[in-house]
């Protein structure tokens, strides 16, 4: 690969004009032929309860480009926090990540939690290595001091960071009023029960309980998927095809009857990345299949209803597929008209 020998040692270190000979331009076409192949990043794999890794050999590299974070304003557009070089990096054997081991992640092992699988290199490096962030949530908002959240938005958290090991690195907020902003931290505490804070510096954000950001690490680095920890603590299987992610075992995201357009967080079902996901409306109990999805909480945009055949398979009565966008703020309208033995399942996303 070109890229990885742009610019040339003597481009970096000289003053003034220099000299481009002619195997500098064979390496800078070949470059720009290149960057084509490099419009995703490597996929991820699922390896056990606590390891992913980004397979590669000497053979079939794994091959990156440094961008930073994708915008929660546009599909595939990035956002590197002045933190990511954008520079190309490559791996001919496999990066792994184990969450029990020590530095695999920012803080300690969390459960019921998403964690952003960076790819990680230094100004110097030609390759790059794998660590996990978590992604965190707003309880609340003092003097741009951010009481942290847990995922399911039910108790506040905190997630064991070294003290003020953050300084530097900066937030990228994902939902709310402030989608799309960025603030360098200027502080974070070391709790590691249910006293979490981060400070931030700059003009204040508009913060409410709940809304979702991400730390975008004080080096260069590329997000290449969300992984999720159950809430037994264990990586939950997936499949990674690009933007892509499948569950091996699809998750519950309501049960029950719905008596009209309910707003449901997508919390633990999905990540706050996630733009579409894909799943299952089903019955039990011989009662019709009824989901409907609604973007704005008064008119249908999916809509899901068959009757059940006569026997159950696979312990259901009836289901229906389904694929749609998530809103803004990672929450989705469902209601199945107050109907009994229904539930909805998530089986993946696309981000």
């Amino acid at each position: 690969m070109s890229l990885i020998y742009l610019p040339q040692s003597k481009w970096g270190t000289g003053t003034g004009r220099q000299v481009i000979l002619k195997g500098d331009f064979e390496k800078i076409e070949r470059a720009l032929v290149e960057s084509f192949e490099l419009t995703q990043a490597p996929s991820l794999e699922y390896v056990s309860a606590s390891q992913v890794r980004a397979p590669a050999t000497a053979d079939a590299r794994a091959r990156v480009m440094l961008l930073g974070f994708p915008s929660p304003l546009g599909r595939g557009l990035w956002v590197d926090g002045d933190l990511a070089d954008g520079r190309y990096r490559e791996n001919a054997a496999t990066a792994s990540l184990d969450l029990v081991v020590a530095g695999s992640l920012w803080g300690t092992e969390k459960a019921n939690q998403w964690y952003g699988v960076y790819a990680l290199a230094g100004a110097a490096d030609t390759t790059f290595s794998l660590k996990a962030m978590p992604v965190m949530r707003v309880s609340s908002q003092s003097t741009q001091v951010i009481t942290l959240r847990n995922n399911a938005n039910s108790a506040d958290i905190g997630y064991g960071f070294t003290v003020n090991e953050l300084v530097d690195a900066k937030i990228l907020v994902l939902t709310g009023a402030s989608r799309g902003l960025i603030r360098p931290i200027t502080a974070n505490n070391g709790d590691n029960g249910a006293g979490g804070a981060i400070t931030y510096g700059g003009s204040a954000l508009t913060l409410a309980q709940g809304d979702w950001f991400v730390v975008l690490p004080k080096t260069n680095f590329r997000h290449l998927g969300m992984v999720l920890n159950d809430a037994a603590g264990d990586l939950a299987p997936f499949w990674q095809g690009g933007r892509a992610f499948a569950y091996r075992t699809s998750r519950e995201l309501v049960s029950g009857a719905v008596n009209g357009y309910t707003l449901f967080d997508l919390a633990l079902a999905a990540p706050p990345t996630a733009r579409l996901v894909e799943g299952y409306a089903a019955a039990t109990g011989g009662a019709d299949v009824k989901c409907a999805i609604s973007y704005d909480g008064a008119n249908p945009a999916v809509i899901l209803h068959a009757a059940p055949p006569g026997a159950a398979f696979q312990g259901v009565r009836g289901a229906a597929p389904f694929r749609c966008r998530t809103l803004e703020s990672h929450k989705l309208y469902l209601n199945n008209e107050n109907t009994a033995n229904q539930v909805v399942r998530l089986l993946g996303w696309e981000e």
